[in-house]
């Protein structure tokens, strides 16, 4: 029997309230399900506690999601991001897995 491939979705950190959450775009997760036919699996922003081999090795494929906490203009030079939207712990993340996979 065959599985769905399992396709890695990037998250954002959000604090709602008194909780941190790890979030991703709806249209992302429903474009994983239908358009490619695959399982989503949301990843977490924790650079810090997972190595890209641990993410990277169970996957078959990831998409990098565009949002309102992307990385920081400034590391390419543009003007500043508005007040509370950059997201260190995505950045740290989505540049730890981009490497991660240019080197797979």
């Amino acid at each position: 029997m065959s599985r769905l491939p399992l396709i890695g979705v990037t998250a954002c950190s959000k604090q709602v309230g008194l909780h941190a959450y790890h979030i991703s775009g709806d249209k992302y997760v429903r474009a994983m399900a239908s358009a490619a036919k695959g399982l989503p699996l949301i990843l977490p922003s924790l650079a810090d506690r997972l190595a890209p081999s641990d993410i990277l090795d169970a996957l078959d494929g990831i998409l990098f999601t565009g949002s309102p906490s992307n990385i920081e203009p400034f590391h390419y030079n543009g003007p500043a991001s508005a007040s509370g939207t950059a997201d260190a712990c995505r950045k740290r993340a989505l540049q730890r897995d981009a490497d991660a996979s240019n080197n797979a």
